[in-house]
């Protein structure tokens, strides 16, 4: 079984995807650090070095090449929304939308000044930088054959996921 977890900065990716991984007992992949080790430099760093475009075309080529056909994939925020990696995402696995409201994603990452979008920011600049980029992407996150609201924490984010793949 292949899952890519797609949705926003923030929402839960990483770490829902890492505790469903160990449930099912299945392998645990992330395309930013899969994308950072290959580059040998930060994602910040292939931004402000190559551009943003250069970076959407590393995301291209590592899902275009994808082999693995078990483990859980937490993907890039970004990730879905160019290239038409949504649909390659549906094509290759199933995929689920973790649903985070901005206020959400605004407590889980405001205090991380690795962020190109937070740092140097007041909480309500974030806010609204996050919301303007949710409005955008939702199109692309809402294609994912599965939706889950991340309301309730981690825990139950991945109970509920476990839910839906077995019902």
């Amino acid at each position: 079984m292949l899952i890519f977890l797609v949705g926003m900065m923030g929402s839960g990716k990483t770490t829902v995807g890492q505790m469903l991984a160990n449930e099912l007992s299945l392998p645990f992949f992330d395309t930013d650090e899969i994308l950072t080790s290959i580059e040998d430099r930060s994602i910040p760093e292939i931004f402000s070095q190559n551009g943003e475009e250069y970076f959407r075309s590393l995301e291209k080529e590592l899902i275009d090449n994808w082999k693995i056909s078990d483990g859980i994939v937490a993907t890039g925020g970004g990730l879905p929304c160019f290239n038409d990696l949504m649909e390659k995402l549906n094509e290759k696995g199933k995929t689920i939308f973790l649903v985070s409201s901005t206020s959400q994603i605004t407590d889980r990452i405001s205090l991380d000044n690795n962020r190109p979008l937070v740092a140097g920011k007041t909480p309500s600049q974030v806010k609204k930088a996050i919301n303007d980029l949710l409005k955008l992407r939702k199109e692309f996150y809402s294609k994912a054959r599965i939706r889950v609201k991340t309301d309730l924490g981690p825990e139950e984010t991945m109970r509920r996921i476990m839910r839906k793949l077995y019902q």
